[in-house]
């Protein structure tokens, strides 16, 4: 089949014991990142940079500065972004790199290509000693990828709070994320085993997502099915899904659907009533559905896709288990110079 790491049929990993740790250590972060983003001597245009997971992990931020600020946002891959060599990348940008490990050459390089540009860089990683918080000059780091996407959203909450909009409400959304995730993820788990069981040989997995949660789709199928799993996957906006994408499905075809809490909505729901009717079977993973204790209403499609994060990896862990493949094996990456 592939020729990765075949362990067999066993127990799903146990859910990380660090997951709220992580996050209240990230939640440390705020004054520094607060001070940061407010010592920035102009800021109208911010970058959001980064390569596979890391671009999708980015997504959740755009949406929120998309829908809350008045600065101009994007997100690029890292090469894109370099290559590309956009005039706008200097004195008035915010360039924020993230990359887990930290090293990642094209992140590091787009980096340092726009500090050397007079550019604010801000690196959002893992690794204190990495190749991308050696090469800026400010550096995030967090203890987990949960903290590091809790680290984006507050360096978002610091672009509004300097634009003159209160956050308070997000911060203590924030500050009761760590337990209230911790709810969510346990309660979710045998949800996750049965959509693993019923989706691990589909010839190909199809998700369909929009708006803040259409990153943490595309982290599972990109990043967990296809580089990890080696299965034929991709995730498909919830609008882009009738420009095409649905003449490809029939009554044997089986899905998953991400439903958000935000604006989007609704284009997830038309997506749900057409699979109803023309599809096969189709795991709808609802916003609404988690349990989320200490969450106010209105923060709650705010707080999803941080837990939707989490929930991507229990998905993996439990595709991981019934496959028998390890999420550690690979076939290419870093098996060789390519």
């Amino acid at each position: 089949m592939t020729d990765g790491t075949f362990i067999g049929v066993q127990p799903v990993q146990e859910i990380p014991g660090n997951l709220s740790g992580s996050r209240e250590h990230a939640l440390t972060l705020w004054p520094e990142i607060e001070s940061y983003v407010a010592g920035i001597p102009e800021l109208n245009r911010v970058y959001l940079v980064g390569a596979g997971g890391s671009l999708s992990g980015l997504n959740a931020a755009q949406y929120l500065l998309d829908r809350r600020g008045r600065t101009p946002v994007t997100s690029v891959n890292s090469d894109e972004f370099y290559y590309r060599a956009s005039p706008g990348v200097g004195p008035g940008a915010l360039v924020v790199a993230l990359s887990a490990a930290g090293t990642t050459p094209e992140t590091v390089r787009a980096a340092s290509w726009a500090q050397e540009r007079g550019a604010a860089v801000a690196a959002v990683t893992l690794n204190a000693e990495g190749d991308l918080a050696n090469a800026v000059s400010t550096a995030f780091v967090a203890e987990t990828g949960d903290g590091n996407q809790l680290l984006l959203q507050l360096v978002v909450l610091a672009i509004l709070q300097r634009e003159g909009q209160d956050v308070s409400e997000e911060l203590s959304a924030l500050a009761a994320l760590p337990a209230a995730a911790e709810t969510a993820v346990r309660a979710f788990e045998p949800f996750a085993a049965k959509i693993a069981e019923n989706m691990k040989d589909v010839p190909v997995t199809y998700l369909i997502a929009s708006g803040s949660l259409q990153g943490m789709g595309s982290t599972f199928t990109s990043c967990f099915l296809q580089e990890m799993q080696w299965m034929h996957a991709a995730t498909i906006n919830a609008n882009e899904f009738f420009q095409g994408p649905f003449e490809v499905f029939d009554k044997e075809t089986r899905s998953i659907l991400y439903l958000s809490e935000d604006e989007t909505r609704p284009m997830g729901e038309r997506a749900e009533r057409f699979l109803q009717k023309y599809s096969g079977e189709t795991f709808v993973i609802d916003s609404r559905d988690l349990e989320l204790p200490g969450i106010p209403q209105n923060q709650r499609s705010f707080i999803a896709p941080l837990v939707f994060y989490t929930i991507a990896f229990r998905l993996a862990a439990h595709y991981a288990a019934v496959r028998g493949y390890s999420l550690d094996g690979r076939r290419y990456m870093w098996q060789f110079a390519y």
